[in-house]
């Protein structure tokens, strides 16, 4: 009777033990070194930038080729695009056109688009290794009339592209990305207001 009761105390004891130990403890498997960290993008997967313009309310996909009018809100992000996804729009609260370029005139026959970057999140978009620039920002440029969405970001920014016209690199980032070949932009308008250009008012904020 002796021998039932100790044993049936020590089951007891080991089971307030198990009961006592934190929830991750029992939960979490171990994590070996060289295991995925959890909610980062995976090391393989595909990535690159992508533009989306507004409608106001949401980001709409776009190409690098699309002429946005005036009065336009684009954005360019830098993120993972898994299985020929079209990637991540640009993080944060939608840019404001007024809020942007609203104290902001162009030359005649020029145009004025507010350009919203985002370089991505270390955790789910950078390349392993990598840290992206802080952003996003929105900044307005201004751009012949016939300027596309690639050559209005090549206004405020280091633009590489490659063959198919894609970009590949803002601002030399991603590092690991070394190809491609540098986008001239298009020749900037200058502000109505004093005779500076939009676009150096664009690189001063950079």
């Amino acid at each position: 009777m002796l021998r039932a009761f100790r044993v049936a105390a020590g089951v007891a004891l080991g089971a307030a033990a198990l009961v006592s130990l934190p929830c991750s403890a029992l939960a979490a498997p171990p994590v070996s070194p060289g295991d995925p960290v959890p909610g980062a993008a995976d090391p393989g997967a595909a990535r690159g930038w992508s533009v989306w313009q507004s409608d106001g309310t949401a980001w709409l996909a776009g190409a690098p080729g699309d002429s946005p009018p005036d009065g336009s809100v684009i954005g360019w992000r830098f993120s993972a695009a898994p299985d020929g996804a079209a990637g991540e729009p640009p993080g944060g609260e939608l840019p404001s056109f007024q809020a942007v370029c609203g104290k902001d005139t162009a030359a005649s026959g020029h145009k004025r688009v507010a350009v919203a970057v985002d370089f991505g999140e270390t955790g789910s978009d950078a390349y392993p290794g990598e840290q992206p620039p802080a952003g996003p920002a929105a900044t307005c440029v201004a751009g012949a009339e016939s300027a596309t969405a690639a050559r209005l970001l090549a206004s405020m920014a280091r633009v590489r592209v490659n063959a198919g016209g894609d970009v590949v690199a803002v601002d030399d980032y991603p590092g690991r990305e070394k190809g491609g070949t540098a986008l001239d932009a298009a020749a900037p308008a200058a502000a109505s207001e004093g005779g500076v250009p939009v676009t150096l008012i664009a690189g001063g904020a950079g």
